[in-house]
Protein backbone atom coordinates (compact mmCIF):
# COMPACT_ATOMS: atom_id res chain seq x y z
CA UNK A 1 0.00 0.00 0.00
CA UNK A 2 2.64 2.43 1.20
CA UNK A 3 4.87 1.44 -2.38
CA UNK A 4 2.27 1.75 -4.76
CA UNK A 5 2.00 5.10 -5.46
CA UNK A 6 5.77 5.87 -5.34
CA UNK A 7 6.16 3.22 -7.44
CA UNK A 8 3.75 4.47 -10.02
CA UNK A 9 4.99 8.17 -9.57
CA UNK A 10 8.92 6.81 -10.25
CA UNK A 11 7.49 4.77 -13.10
CA UNK A 12 5.25 7.77 -14.60
CA UNK A 13 8.50 10.04 -14.19
CA UNK A 14 10.92 7.43 -15.73
CA UNK A 15 8.11 6.94 -18.46
CA UNK A 16 8.33 10.72 -19.01
CA UNK A 17 12.17 10.99 -18.98
CA UNK A 18 12.99 8.73 -21.43
CA UNK A 19 10.45 9.96 -23.54
CA UNK A 20 11.96 13.01 -23.52
CA UNK A 21 15.02 11.31 -24.23
CA UNK A 22 13.81 9.65 -27.07
CA UNK A 23 11.75 12.78 -28.70
CA UNK A 24 15.32 15.04 -28.55
CA UNK A 25 16.97 12.46 -29.82
CA UNK A 26 15.44 11.03 -32.37
CA UNK A 27 12.41 12.51 -33.72
CA UNK A 28 11.68 16.04 -32.27
CA UNK A 29 11.19 18.06 -35.73
CA UNK A 30 8.30 15.45 -36.04
CA UNK A 31 6.77 15.80 -32.81
CA UNK A 32 7.07 19.64 -32.68
CA UNK A 33 4.90 19.27 -35.93
CA UNK A 34 2.33 16.95 -34.78
CA UNK A 35 2.20 18.45 -31.40
CA UNK A 36 1.64 22.15 -32.81
CA UNK A 37 -0.57 20.93 -35.52
CA UNK A 38 -3.44 19.76 -32.66
CA UNK A 39 -4.26 23.67 -31.70
CA UNK A 40 -6.89 25.60 -32.78
CA UNK A 41 -4.79 28.71 -33.90
CA UNK A 42 -7.21 31.87 -33.31
CA UNK A 43 -5.89 33.56 -36.15
CA UNK A 44 -6.79 30.94 -38.92
CA UNK A 45 -2.73 31.99 -40.63
CA UNK A 46 0.62 31.59 -39.78
CA UNK A 47 0.88 33.99 -36.77
CA UNK A 48 3.60 34.81 -34.65
CA UNK A 49 3.71 37.10 -31.54
CA UNK A 50 7.04 38.44 -30.33
CA UNK A 51 7.83 39.14 -26.68
CA UNK A 52 10.58 40.45 -24.23
CA UNK A 53 11.29 40.65 -20.51
CA UNK A 54 12.93 43.27 -19.00
CA UNK A 55 14.09 41.83 -15.62
CA UNK A 56 17.25 43.33 -15.50
CA UNK A 57 19.42 46.58 -15.30
CA UNK A 58 21.38 45.01 -18.32
CA UNK A 59 17.72 44.73 -20.38
CA UNK A 60 17.45 48.03 -19.58
CA UNK A 61 20.61 48.94 -21.13
CA UNK A 62 19.49 46.89 -24.31
CA UNK A 63 16.06 48.56 -24.73
CA UNK A 64 17.15 51.51 -27.03
CA UNK A 65 18.88 49.31 -29.66
CA UNK A 66 15.91 46.38 -29.12
CA UNK A 67 13.58 49.52 -29.96
CA UNK A 68 15.65 50.95 -33.16
CA UNK A 69 15.98 47.28 -35.03
CA UNK A 70 11.76 46.82 -34.35
CA UNK A 71 11.42 49.73 -35.75
CA UNK A 72 13.94 49.57 -38.79
CA UNK A 73 11.71 46.02 -39.47
CA UNK A 74 8.62 47.64 -38.57
CA UNK A 75 7.21 44.97 -36.16
CA UNK A 76 5.64 45.05 -32.76
CA UNK A 77 6.16 43.41 -29.56
CA UNK A 78 5.08 42.54 -26.07
CA UNK A 79 7.03 43.98 -23.69
CA UNK A 80 6.95 42.52 -19.79
CA UNK A 81 8.19 45.20 -17.86
CA UNK A 82 8.50 45.68 -13.84
CA UNK A 83 6.59 48.58 -12.32
CA UNK A 84 9.76 49.48 -10.34
CA UNK A 85 12.10 50.30 -13.69
CA UNK A 86 9.14 51.88 -15.49
CA UNK A 87 9.72 54.38 -12.70
CA UNK A 88 13.09 54.24 -12.55
CA UNK A 89 13.48 54.81 -16.43
CA UNK A 90 10.13 56.30 -17.77
CA UNK A 91 11.33 58.12 -21.14
CA UNK A 92 12.14 54.62 -22.70
CA UNK A 93 9.49 52.98 -21.86
CA UNK A 94 7.37 56.05 -22.86
CA UNK A 95 9.19 55.70 -26.24
CA UNK A 96 8.17 52.34 -26.41
CA UNK A 97 4.61 53.18 -26.10
CA UNK A 98 4.37 55.99 -28.68
CA UNK A 99 5.73 53.46 -30.95
CA UNK A 100 3.02 50.82 -30.39
CA UNK A 101 4.29 48.07 -28.44
CA UNK A 102 2.35 46.65 -25.69
CA UNK A 103 2.83 46.64 -21.96
CA UNK A 104 2.90 43.68 -19.93
CA UNK A 105 2.23 43.57 -16.42
CA UNK A 106 5.48 41.76 -15.10
CA UNK A 107 4.78 42.87 -11.53
CA UNK A 108 5.63 45.40 -9.59
CA UNK A 109 8.75 44.39 -8.14
CA UNK A 110 9.62 41.23 -10.28
CA UNK A 111 10.12 39.06 -6.78
CA UNK A 112 13.51 37.43 -6.62
CA UNK A 113 14.95 40.00 -8.38
CA UNK A 114 18.34 41.40 -7.26
CA UNK A 115 17.47 45.24 -7.85
CA UNK A 116 14.44 45.40 -6.26
CA UNK A 117 12.96 42.28 -4.28
CA UNK A 118 15.34 39.73 -3.31
CA UNK A 119 15.17 36.73 -1.46
CA UNK A 120 11.39 36.73 -2.44
CA UNK A 121 9.39 34.32 -4.81
CA UNK A 122 5.99 35.16 -6.24
CA UNK A 123 4.62 31.63 -5.84
CA UNK A 124 5.30 31.89 -2.12
CA UNK A 125 3.63 35.29 -1.49
CA UNK A 126 0.32 35.48 -0.41
CA UNK A 127 -2.69 36.06 -2.23
CA UNK A 128 -3.02 39.87 -1.10
CA UNK A 129 0.89 40.10 -1.90
CA UNK A 130 0.29 38.41 -4.99
CA UNK A 131 -2.59 41.40 -5.94
CA UNK A 132 -0.63 44.09 -4.49
CA UNK A 133 2.22 43.41 -6.82
CA UNK A 134 0.22 43.04 -10.07
CA UNK A 135 -2.00 46.27 -9.19
CA UNK A 136 0.80 48.77 -8.13
CA UNK A 137 2.46 47.62 -11.17
CA UNK A 138 -0.80 48.68 -13.42
CA UNK A 139 -1.37 51.77 -11.30
CA UNK A 140 2.42 52.44 -11.95
CA UNK A 141 1.95 51.96 -16.01
CA UNK A 142 -1.38 54.13 -15.96
CA UNK A 143 0.40 56.81 -14.11
CA UNK A 144 3.97 57.14 -15.91
CA UNK A 145 2.56 55.69 -19.33
CA UNK A 146 -1.19 56.31 -19.79
CA UNK A 147 -1.70 52.83 -19.99
CA UNK A 148 -3.65 50.13 -19.09
CA UNK A 149 -2.28 47.10 -19.26
CA UNK A 150 -4.60 43.93 -20.04
CA UNK A 151 -1.80 41.19 -19.86
CA UNK A 152 0.19 39.47 -17.20
CA UNK A 153 3.28 37.35 -16.64
CA UNK A 154 4.12 35.73 -13.60
CA UNK A 155 7.90 36.88 -12.66
CA UNK A 156 9.97 33.30 -14.38
CA UNK A 157 6.49 32.25 -14.93
CA UNK A 158 6.43 28.14 -14.72
CA UNK A 159 7.20 26.72 -11.64
CA UNK A 160 7.05 30.29 -10.55
CA UNK A 161 3.51 30.52 -11.69
CA UNK A 162 0.33 30.06 -8.99
CA UNK A 163 -3.32 29.43 -9.68
CA UNK A 164 -4.29 31.66 -7.34
CA UNK A 165 -2.95 34.49 -10.45
CA UNK A 166 -6.09 34.09 -12.16
CA UNK A 167 -9.21 35.00 -9.75
CA UNK A 168 -6.49 38.54 -9.24
CA UNK A 169 -6.53 38.98 -12.81
CA UNK A 170 -10.29 38.74 -13.21
CA UNK A 171 -10.71 41.00 -10.17
CA UNK A 172 -8.56 43.28 -11.96
CA UNK A 173 -10.26 43.15 -14.93
CA UNK A 174 -7.26 41.68 -16.78
CA UNK A 175 -7.87 39.48 -20.26
CA UNK A 176 -4.89 37.64 -20.70
CA UNK A 177 -1.69 35.80 -18.64
CA UNK A 178 1.17 34.73 -20.54
CA UNK A 179 3.11 32.43 -17.73
CA UNK A 180 2.61 28.90 -18.85
CA UNK A 181 5.70 26.76 -21.40
CA UNK A 182 3.31 25.75 -24.30
CA UNK A 183 5.03 21.86 -23.81
CA UNK A 184 3.62 21.66 -20.98
CA UNK A 185 0.02 23.26 -21.44
CA UNK A 186 -3.44 22.45 -22.78
CA UNK A 187 -3.68 24.37 -26.32
CA UNK A 188 -0.90 23.24 -28.06
CA UNK A 189 0.81 26.29 -28.15
CA UNK A 190 -2.04 28.40 -28.72
CA UNK A 191 -4.07 30.98 -26.44
CA UNK A 192 -6.92 29.13 -25.15
CA UNK A 193 -9.00 30.02 -21.50
CA UNK A 194 -8.36 28.92 -18.48
CA UNK A 195 -9.87 30.02 -15.50
CA UNK A 196 -11.91 33.04 -14.37
CA UNK A 197 -12.34 33.90 -18.19
CA UNK A 198 -8.39 34.59 -18.21
CA UNK A 199 -6.92 33.70 -21.57
CA UNK A 200 -3.56 31.65 -21.77
CA UNK A 201 -1.37 32.69 -24.31
CA UNK A 202 2.10 30.27 -23.60
CA UNK A 203 5.02 30.46 -24.65
CA UNK A 204 6.24 28.22 -26.56
CA UNK A 205 8.99 25.84 -28.12
CA UNK A 206 11.37 25.26 -31.01
CA UNK A 207 11.70 22.57 -34.25
CA UNK A 208 14.14 20.41 -32.46
CA UNK A 209 13.72 21.28 -28.97
CA UNK A 210 9.71 20.72 -28.71
CA UNK A 211 9.36 19.71 -24.54
CA UNK A 212 11.77 22.75 -23.83
CA UNK A 213 11.11 26.69 -23.48
CA UNK A 214 12.91 28.15 -26.28
CA UNK A 215 14.64 30.76 -24.81
CA UNK A 216 18.19 32.28 -24.40
CA UNK A 217 19.09 30.95 -20.88
CA UNK A 218 17.67 27.58 -22.19
CA UNK A 219 19.86 27.67 -25.39
CA UNK A 220 22.50 29.63 -24.13
CA UNK A 221 23.41 30.66 -20.65
CA UNK A 222 22.21 27.49 -18.32
CA UNK A 223 24.82 24.80 -17.63
CA UNK A 224 25.17 22.56 -20.04
CA UNK A 225 22.96 25.02 -22.45
CA UNK A 226 20.76 23.08 -25.56
CA UNK A 227 22.66 25.01 -28.20
CA UNK A 228 25.88 27.30 -26.61
CA UNK A 229 26.08 29.21 -30.05
CA UNK A 230 24.80 32.04 -31.26
CA UNK A 231 24.34 31.11 -34.66
CA UNK A 232 22.64 27.68 -34.00
CA UNK A 233 20.38 29.64 -31.90
CA UNK A 234 19.13 31.98 -34.82
CA UNK A 235 19.30 28.97 -37.16
CA UNK A 236 16.97 27.22 -34.76
CA UNK A 237 14.44 30.18 -34.52
CA UNK A 238 14.62 30.31 -38.16
CA UNK A 239 13.80 26.90 -39.42
CA UNK A 240 11.27 27.07 -36.48
CA UNK A 241 9.38 30.12 -38.18
CA UNK A 242 9.55 28.29 -41.63
CA UNK A 243 7.81 25.70 -39.93
CA UNK A 244 5.00 28.01 -38.46
CA UNK A 245 4.58 29.27 -41.94
CA UNK A 246 4.36 26.12 -43.84
CA UNK A 247 1.81 24.40 -41.15
CA UNK A 248 -0.55 27.57 -40.55
CA UNK A 249 -0.19 27.57 -36.65
CA UNK A 250 0.69 30.15 -34.04
CA UNK A 251 3.56 30.16 -31.43
CA UNK A 252 4.93 32.48 -29.56
CA UNK A 253 8.49 32.93 -27.46
CA UNK A 254 10.07 35.39 -25.25
CA UNK A 255 13.46 36.38 -25.29
CA UNK A 256 15.82 38.61 -22.89
CA UNK A 257 17.03 41.68 -24.60
CA UNK A 258 20.07 41.79 -23.16
CA UNK A 259 21.06 38.04 -24.62
CA UNK A 260 18.87 38.86 -28.00
CA UNK A 261 21.18 41.88 -29.15
CA UNK A 262 24.64 40.19 -28.66
CA UNK A 263 25.87 39.57 -31.97
CA UNK A 264 23.21 40.59 -34.06
CA UNK A 265 21.04 37.86 -33.17
CA UNK A 266 17.53 39.61 -32.78
CA UNK A 267 19.02 41.55 -36.05
CA UNK A 268 18.68 38.51 -37.82
CA UNK A 269 15.72 36.76 -36.25
CA UNK A 270 13.41 39.59 -37.45
CA UNK A 271 14.52 39.77 -40.97
CA UNK A 272 12.98 36.28 -40.65
CA UNK A 273 9.83 37.68 -38.76
CA UNK A 274 9.28 39.68 -41.59
CA UNK A 275 7.92 36.85 -43.81
CA UNK A 276 5.00 36.02 -41.47
CA UNK A 277 2.30 37.39 -39.66
CA UNK A 278 3.37 39.09 -36.11
CA UNK A 279 0.53 40.61 -33.51
CA UNK A 280 0.00 41.52 -30.49
CA UNK A 281 -1.10 39.64 -27.33
CA UNK A 282 -3.87 42.21 -27.27
CA UNK A 283 -5.19 42.21 -30.71
CA UNK A 284 -5.83 38.59 -30.05
CA UNK A 285 -8.20 39.27 -27.59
Amino acid sequence: MIWGPFLRTYKNRYAAFLARTVIHKIAPADFFIKFMSKQKNPCNAATYSLTFDFDFEKDIEAFPALLDLLKEYNIKAGLAVIGKFVEKYPDIHKRAVDEGHEIINHSYTHPDNPHWSPNRYFNKLSYAEQKEEIEKAHEVFYKILGVESIGFRTPHYGNLHTESVYPILAELGYKYSSSTAACGYKGFGAPSVHSHGIIEIPTGCSLHFPLAIFDSWNMLRKNNPFLGDDDLFVKEFIETIEVISKHNLFLSHYFDPYDVIKNNKIDRMLAELKKIKTILYRDII
